[in-house]
């Protein structure tokens, strides 16, 4: 049985503040500009969109507390906006324009009004958001300064006199190991690591010296950094190899970092604590160029969505361009692996170094909490029945071009047969 149209309305009220509506008036349909022109009989109407829902009510307070109720009405209406029940239309979210207020000695007791309220939308304007990027160089060159500084003053402890090379060159092998695969440059000056052992031996500052000289500094514009991680690794990677190589690159990055939380070496006072001292160096000096890369991993732009699908013609004239957007998986992972890492780190640092390291892990969470929010999920894909790996990538992406992407997320050996096995691979 359909509900009886005075069973519908709904008491109407501003903010909260109760009144009579005797009548509602909005504007429907569409705006536009007619044009006319001489000898012609056919006029054209320009359509120039939705015309403004403005509401216009005449509405009044009656009964004895009128007074009370008028001015409790004149302080929402003050607010500028809120929420209005509209008797007719519902709930809404509103402006309040120009309005009249009429009282008369002949109407004791009753308060006209005519009120009139725009829609409150959303603007669509631009809005300041934190330049996480620029936090996170920031706290790098700080990171580094602090490891810098913590290694000079562990070696100017040790009795160089006491120490065996021997024993150091076992103890900073693996610290040494990452050099040459992460920390390239540094090899160029230590072509083996007797040299690396010499240096610390005997000159430590000349160490600090070209670590801090290697990864250099950023400054103030975003991707413009000195030494390593210039043009060599940073953009340039970004720009051939998207948001997947660089999470890739940057993951295995992470993994050698963790190797190196402690030195091995046992034996020897002044030995192990100038082995410890490098290979906390160069611990910090991996996760100071982590956090430089992650910098140049930019916040996704949202794609704007296409109206109506292109013709094939056109789309093989002007194939339609997807966004390069991150998974989010990939950077959740990423991001909690760096959490760990640094927060073995932090286990063994001073007060000083702890707040350093502390900085930066914040504010790598907090990029990287950006980049992961314009990302897409993972879901999971079992094919019906063994298919290539261009079949699966254009039944589900209608991109056969995507084919690269099912084999490698899911190390498929041979791309020409992919079993009915459950399967990982971006939503669109």
């Amino acid at each position: 049985m359909a509900s009886n149209w005075r069973d519908r309305l709904l008491p109407a009220s501003f903010r909260g503040v109760p009144f009579w509506v005797d009548q509602a008036k909005t504007p429907v349909g569409q705006k536009g500009q007619l044009h006319e022109y001489p000898q012609r009989d056919q006029p054209f109407f320009e359509r120039l969109g939705q015309q403004a829902k403005i509401h216009d009510l005449t509405a009044f307070i009656v009964g004895a507390d009128c007074l009370e109720q008028r001015d409790n009405l004149l302080k929402a209406l003050e607010q500028g906006s809120g929420e209005l029940v509209h008797p007719w239309l519902g709930r809404m979210q509103v402006k309040v324009g120009e309005c009249d207020m009429t009282q008369t000695r002949q109407d004791g007791g009753l308060v006209t009004f005519n009120l009139k309220f725009y829609p409150d939308e959303l603007l669509q304007f631009p809005k300041a958001v934190v330049d996480t990027r620029e936090q996170l160089q920031v706290a790098s060159s700080k990171l580094l300064d602090a490891s810098v500084g913590r290694f000079d003053e562990a070696m100017a402890l040790v009795n160089q006199a006491r120490v065996s090379v021997e024993n150091l060159r076992k103890g900073i092998t693996l610290a040494y190991h990452v050099i040459e695969q992460e920390l390239q440059p540094l090899i160029e000056t230590y072509a083996t690591v007797y040299a690396l052992v010499r240096t610390v031996k005997e000159f430590p500052r000349q160490l600090s010296a070209a670590v801090k000289g290697v990864l250099g500094e950023f400054k103030g514009v975003v991707g413009e950094v000195r030494g390593l991680v210039g043009d060599v690794r940073g953009l340039k990677d970004f720009a051939v190899q998207g948001y997947r190589g660089m999470l890739a690159d940057l993951s295995k990055q992470v993994e050698e970092a963790k190797s190196l939380d402690t030195s091995q070496l046992t034996i020897g006072k002044d030995s192990a604590a100038a082995s410890q001292a490098t290979v906390n160096l160069i611990q910090d000096a991996m996760l100071v160029q982590i956090s430089q890369l992650v910098s140049m991993i930019p916040v996704a732009t949202p794609p704007v969505k296409l109206a109506t699908t292109p013709s094939l013609a056109q789309q093989a004239q002007q194939p339609v361009q997807r966004a390069d957007v991150p998974v989010v998986d990939d950077v959740l992972a990423l991001r909690d692996s760096l959490n760990e890492v640094i927060w073995q780190a932090a286990l063994k640092a001073d007060s000083v170094h702890y707040q350093a390291l502390n900085s930066v892990r914040q504010t790598l969470v907090q990029h990287l909490n950006a980049v992961a929010s314009t990302g897409v999920r993972l879901i999971d894909l079992t094919p019906k029945s063994n298919l290539p790996a261009l079949v699966v990538a254009y039944q589900n992406f209608g991109d056969a071009t995507r084919v690269g992407e099912v084999v490698q997320r899911n190390r498929i050996s041979h791309p020409g047969f992919i079993p009915p096995v459950p399967l990982q691979i971006s939503r669109e």
